[in-house]
């Protein structure tokens, strides 16, 4: 994953931890240089950080 960019947000602020998500995209320039050639696309990628490894 190449990110060019990150965006933190905040969905819904009544969901908590939940609601709330860092993201990104995964792109380059030289996107005919990766698998798939001119037909790969950029992808948006949403990640969830929890407030400690047990959160439910």
């Amino acid at each position: 994953m190449f990110p060019k960019n990150v965006d933190g947000r905040i969905d819904d602020p009544a969901a908590g931890w939940k609601g709330r998500a860092l993201w990104t995209t995964s792109g380059t320039r030289t996107n005919f240089h990766l698998e798939g050639g001119k037909e790969n696309r950029p992808k948006a990628i949403k990640l969830q950080l929890r407030p400690n490894p047990l959160a439910r």
